[in-house]
């Protein structure tokens, strides 16, 4: 009886076995369901090798080293692919693992993770910043910066609000044009304030560059200024 390997389904799919090699394959296919598998993926690499004629490669028939040399690099891709899907379940376990640890963390003893590692806290820690607290409301808030090609990334941090409230902050520029950067709204109990200690931490963007900027103003919707940010 013809032996039979895992591995001869690179040379099965290539069309590379003998007539006695390939009955035995099949049999062996039947209730193999791994080389099952593997066939499909190098069923596509078979085809457009056998829809060539070896006359439009070669001046006589392929050398058998070439068939060897192409066996041994379906087997290489078979490999690779292996390694690629086992660190791709990999990656993926770590992922799961973080959002769980951070998803725990944030309900028994933390604020929302994305105020501490999302890009609004990034650009608070790495930009260039300013801040202010307006004396009459009670607001505080510190602002981000960050050049961009298109204008300048924001960040913000606010502190000291009470809901219920909708608002706003205004970039405005040296020559008094003004653009939205980002708006929200703020629950009853409110962001950095007691009983509600974390703050509310964002980002947008202006097209005004950074160099062009005057002030950031924070607004409500009906007009009211909540906190004025020289920059």
């Amino acid at each position: 009886m013809t032996e039979v390997h895992h591995e001869d389904v690179a040379a099965y799919a290539l069309g590379l076995l003998d007539e006695d090699e390939r009955a035995a394959f099949e049999r062996h296919l039947a209730g193999c369901a791994s080389c099952a598998d593997e066939v499909g993926a190098f069923a596509e690499m078979g085809q457009l090798i056998r829809a060539v004629h070896p006359d439009d490669l070669l001046p006589s028939p392929p050398d058998p080293q070439v068939e060897s040399l192409l066996v041994r690099r379906a087997a290489t891709e078979r490999r690779r692919r292996r390694i690629h899907r086992t660190i791709m379940s990999a990656a993926a376990c770590v992922l799961v693992a973080a959002g769980v640890f951070l998803a725990v963390r944030s309900v028994t003893d933390g604020p929302n993770p994305d105020s501490i590692h999302g890009p609004a806290r990034e650009l608070l820690l790495t930009g260039s910043t300013y801040s202010a607290t307006d004396r009459a409301t009670g607001t505080g808030a510190v602002v981000g910066l960050e050049d961009k090609g298109w204008g300048t990334h924001v960040a913000l941090e606010l502190k000291g609000v009470k809901g219920p409230l909708q608002c706003r902050l205004l970039a405005v520029g040296d020559d008094g044009r003004s653009e939205v950067v980002a708006s929200w709204g703020v629950p009853d109990k409110g962001y950095g304030v007691p009983g509600s200690p974390d703050p509310l931490v964002l980002h947008g963007g202006t097209s005004l560059p950074q160099d062009d900027l005057n002030h950031f103003t924070i607004e409500t919707f009906d007009g009211r200024t909540l906190a004025t940010i020289a920059v």
